[in-house]
């Protein structure tokens, strides 16, 4: 009897704790039942998902490769088990990294590492008698929705802690003015440049309307919409801010990484430790296929990697808080690096 519930127990989709780079590569969709039809359907759509995570682009799935890919999702699911919460039930579908990376490098598609920054939100309800900053207890609905949309799409939602030296900076109508230098100002002490602000209004019809400005240091875009319901509203503004950050850090990938390398010169190695640490850094990054060493002389160490196009491409990949920094000009096919202090 106890070898027969074994067998069962084996056959039944498990739950697992997924580790952070498993999470990234995952997603939990609802589905109606857990017949085989909504388990294919369900499938798809988190492969659907996961790649519109990875690849920073949400019109993904309209390139024919990756949709023939969808299609076939069942095939390429690792696991995928299933939870349930009152009535609804939910899919969690992980799949492989190497599988992701394939599917977008046979597609041309770009990718986007994991490491990402997180958005500050900025948002400002208009009521009848007074403006006044968005808040959890007050807006708990829509700015989980905003957050929920955020972490589908690989970003971490930050809010402003609205105390004394927010209050001493930025003020509700500044926000609503779109004074720009005052909400980036206010923004330093949160740690991230990328800005989400949002004015918001319920009117008495039940219509709702939202203007979106992200800012980023460098550019900004603006979108407003109108609707009735919250999804499209909320859509609208995480949509902005991914894709204008998408189009910041995302790489394309090359569909014959191994025809071809790059060549990087990394300067200030002094030591052993030194090498070490820099190959570390070089291996881990996601986009590369390999990295061989070419020459180590005096301080300087030479190797080739392949898995990126351009050095402009391996440029955006490289972790922003590391000892490595661009020492010289580039070309397209070369790299220089300096290791410096911490």
């Amino acid at each position: 009897m106890f070898g027969r519930f074994l067998i069962v127990a084996l056959l039944l989709p498990l739950a697992f704790p997924l580790s952070a780079e498993e999470a990234f590569y995952s997603a939990r969709v609802p589905i109606a039942d857990r017949s085989d039809s909504e388990l294919t359907e369900g499938i798809r759509e988190a492969l659907s998902r996961v790649l519109i995570r990875v690849s920073g682009n949400d019109e993904i799935g309209e390139k024919t490769g990756v949709a023939a890919a969808i299609m076939g999702a069942r095939d390429r699911v690792a696991r995928y088990s299933y939870e349930q919460e009152d009535a609804q039930v939910y899919l969690q579908a992980t799949f492989d990294d190497v599988l992701i990376k394939g599917i977008l490098r046979d597609s041309d598609a770009t990718y986007w590492a994991e490491d990402r920054p997180p958005v500050l939100l900025w948002l400002v309800v208009d009521e009848p008698y007074s403006r006044r900053f968005a808040t959890v207890s007050q807006d708990g609905t829509l700015l989980m929705a905003l957050s929920d949309a955020f972490a589908d799409r690989g970003i971490t939602l930050r809010l402003p802690l609205l105390d004394l030296e927010d209050a001493a900076s930025l003020s509700p109508e500044m926000v609503w003015q779109s004074v720009t230098r005052r909400i980036q100002a206010a923004s330093e002490r949160y740690g991230t440049q990328h800005i989400l602000v949002g004015r918001y209004v319920e009117l008495t019809t039940g219509a709702l309307l939202a203007d979106w400005l992200y800012l980023d240091g460098e550019s900004q875009r603006r979108e407003q919409i109108q609707g009735d319901v919250i999804d499209p509203i909320v859509f609208t503004g995480v949509d902005l801010a991914v894709d204008a950050m998408a189009d910041r850090y995302a790489v394309v990938l090359e569909s014959s990484p191994l025809t071809g390398y790059l060549s990087v010169t990394v300067t200030g190695v002094e030591s052993y430790a030194d090498y070490s640490a820099v190959m570390d850094i070089l291996r881990g990054l996601p986009l590369l296929e390999s990295v061989s060493v070419d020459e180590v002389r005096g301080d300087a160490l030479a190797v080739k990697v392949t898995g990126v196009s351009t050095t402009d491409a391996l440029v955006r990949v490289l972790p922003t808080r590391s000892r490595l920094g661009i020492s010289d000009e580039m070309t397209p096919s070369r790299l220089f690096l300096h290791w410096g202090r911490p």
